[in-house]
């Protein structure tokens, strides 16, 4: 799409509600980036309780951003997703509305927790900015903590912050050790590799999703 009514016609007018409630947080000592909030399972709580950190929170699925909307002051949400490129992207929506993605299913997707089948019941376009572009856009000048839960994106999130993941203390990402889910997710191998080469270290790891995932968390080196 293209003109007035394009996915970055509606990236403007989000980024300029942000920084609308960015003016009005007088009392920001803090800054978290949650990509792929869905429900703020991770994030939400946090914030309703430390109303001193801004929490922008990124969540494609609108039915699921609709849930966050006014939950909390200092919770921004953007019905939108991180990826490499500005603009926009397709999104799958799973009928397990926690598996959806930009990227497709591998072939021979595995089940999810519990055996939950995956299958892919609707394809939408949805609105996609990089990091960098967020973060120059705000002025944000660091960013305390950035959890990824992008279904197979995790990586390529990170990425979309170019030369700002400098400007990133703390992160956690998720990885796939078994059979992948999706087509084109980076390994837990290349998640390491990257973000060692980058300045971080990996501080911890935690298996989920029935030891098919785990959450990889990562600290900046001092300098």
């Amino acid at each position: 799409m293209s003109g007035d009514h394009g996915p970055m016609h509606l990236v403007g007018r989000l980024v300029s509600g942000v920084r609308r409630r960015l003016f009005v947080a007088r009392s920001v000592i803090g800054i978290w980036i949650d990509v792929g909030a869905h429900y703020g399972e991770r994030t939400l709580g946090f914030a309703e309780c430390n109303p001193g950190v801004t929490v922008y929170a990124f969540e494609p699925n609108l039915r699921a951003a609709m849930k966050l909307f006014g939950r909390s002051r200092n919770y921004i949400v953007l019905p939108m997703a991180v990826a490499e490129n500005d603009g926009s992207a397709d999104f799958y929506l799973n009928e397990f509305e926690a598996s959806s993605s930009l990227l497709p299913l591998a072939q021979d997707a595995p089940y999810w927790s519990e055996g939950t089948p995956l299958r892919v019941k609707d394809k939408i376009s949805v609105a996609t900015i990089r990091l960098d572009t967020f973060m120059n856009t705000l002025g944000i000048a660091k960013v305390d903590f950035l959890k990824v839960d992008a279904q197979g994106m995790d990586l390529a999130v990170v990425r979309s912050a170019g030369h700002r993941l400098r400007d990133i203390a703390r992160i956690t990402l998720e990885v796939w050790v078994t059979r992948p889910q999706y087509s084109g997710a980076a390994s837990k191998e290349e998640a390491i590799q990257f973000l060692t080469k980058h300045g971080f270290k990996l501080e911890g790891v935690e298996p989920q999703t029935d030891g098919h995932e785990e959450n990889l968390t990562f600290v900046r080196q001092s300098h």
